[in-house]
């Protein structure tokens, strides 16, 4: 391709870039949420291309482009080639376009063609941005390049354009390269079903319940930042502010395996705004993570009775005479391991107990694998105890800033930014994944070089 018309691509690119976010933007009104395959962390600054520093300035955009295709090039590693991707979903679909394939005795194998079908299409779209912007940027710098060794003298709005281009395909590249990096450490069996989110009061009375709210409140936020449905499942109401626990249905994409290294006890410090003397405060949450799963998944499990406690209850809340009188609630709980659950959900007690039951045995198929068990009975005792001593993250507000997760070692300044739930939580989730496969290398080498 000719320089001018390089040149010519690279400005009706940046203009149609900009004409489309415009667009976007009358579109949406004062709505400034966005999906998560758009968002952008704060954008660094645009890096102009002045004459006094333009060598520099490359510096930086090549620096850039490098890291991003560096990435990039690792993920395409561990990816099916894109040929072979649409290949299969071709043969996907061909197999769904049957109209014998839709036929009640075929259920199970419709749910996994449908979902490997929407797994493979949005593989196949990200991979071909993820060239695109790659193509786009490395042209771009080509030319900046080509500016650069010019002796002619260079046009400043074209070359602003130009960089602009350049540093913005580059910076969307790294971050999709990033969240898809991200992505592949969420391989776990039960990585791509839903979650249940369990937020429960700890020690600290009054303090400890506005605590959860707060955690629900992150929590609801960051499922919404990445895209995620969030249902509120239960809730106990606190005496004076807040809640005693919450539970939470998050459903989307790889949820389990995104939201599962959230579960344990969460500290926080602060200037109590429930003392007197408004003193400094210690309380705790605990939060537990359960994936939701098939009768499928959870048919082979199999609880002695002697080893369950069922109690009824009351469900309380809407549903008429029946719910609000009737102990129509189930809780269930697995003595050998202290774990319990209750459904409060339906009008009947034995569509509530079936349902506990299912939770009871996918909590316990989730631990199991945790835990590298071969077998639920060895599970003993591991209910998240939300005290001192246990808590796996701590976000401190007085007498400094800092929130700090204790096995990744990740921490930040910005608080407020973490409890919002958008980016800076989704860096320590990011950590805690990276910190969890680097220690799972680890053991396994150990377990090479022992000669096992």
């Amino acid at each position: 391709m000719s320089r001018r018309l390089l040149v010519s691509a690279v400005v009706i690119a940046v203009l149609a870039a900009h004409l489309d976010q415009a667009s976007s933007l009358l579109s949406a009104g004062c709505n400034t949420s966005t999906s998560h395959h758009h968002r952008r962390t704060a954008a660094s600054p645009l890096i102009r291309l002045h004459a006094t520093s333009k060598e520099t300035d490359l510096t930086s955009l090549r620096k850039l482009l490098t890291q991003a295709t560096s990435i990039h090039d690792k993920n395409l590693a561990s990816t099916p080639p894109l040929a072979q991707i649409s290949s299969r979903l071709h043969d996907l679909e061909t197999e769904s376009s049957d109209p014998t394939f839709w036929d009640s005795s075929n259920s199970a194998r419709n749910d996994v063609v449908t979902k490997d079908i929407a797994r493979y299409s949005r593989l196949k779209l990200e991979m071909e941005l993820w060239d695109q912007l790659r193509n786009d940027a490395t042209e771009a710098l080509d030319l900046l390049e080509e500016f650069h060794n010019s002796n002619e003298e260079d046009d400043e709005e074209m070359v602003a354009l130009t960089q602009e281009e350049c540093q913005s395909s580059a910076e969307q590249l790294l971050q999709l390269s990033q969240k898809y990096e991200l992505s592949t450490l969420l391989s776990g069996p039960y990585d791509d079903s839903p979650c249940r989110l369990l937020l429960t009061a700890g020690a600290g009375g009054t303090e400890a319940c506005d605590w959860v709210n707060m955690l629900y409140r992150m929590y609801s936020r960051h499922a919404s930042y990445m895209d995620y449905t969030v249902k509120v499942v239960d809730e106990s109401a606190g005496d004076v502010v807040g809640y005693k626990s919450v539970e939470l249905l998050i459903d989307g994409p790889q949820a389990y395996g995104w939201f599962k290294g959230e579960k344990g006890a969460h500290r926080l410090v602060r200037l109590s705004p429930f003392n007197a003397n408004n003193k400094r405060q210690t309380t705790f949450a605990g939060v537990d993570v359960v994936p939701v799963l098939d009768e499928e998944d959870i048919k082979m499990v199999d609880i002695p009775e002697k080893e369950l406690e069922i109690t009824t209850m009351r469900s309380g809340g809407k549903g008429g005479q029946n719910v609000n009188k009737v102990e129509t609630g189930v809780r269930i709980k697995h003595i050998p391991s202290g774990l319990a659950v209750k459904c409060t959900e339906e009008r009947s007690q034995l569509m509530n107990k079936q349902i506990a039951m299912n939770r009871l045995k996918a909590q316990l198929l989730a631990i199991a694998l945790e835990q590298r068990l071969q077998d639920i009975n060895a599970i003993r005792g591991d209910v998240v105890e939300a005290s001192w001593g246990a808590q796996i993250r701590n976000y401190v507000m007085q007498p400094y800033k800092m929130v700090k997760d204790g096995r990744s070692e990740w921490e930040t300044s910005d608080v407020d930014g973490v409890l919002d739930g958008g980016a800076a939580l989704e860096e320590f989730v990011g950590a805690w994944l990276r910190w969890m496969r680097a220690k799972e290398e680890k053991e396994r080498e150990e377990l090479e070089t022992a000669g096992y």
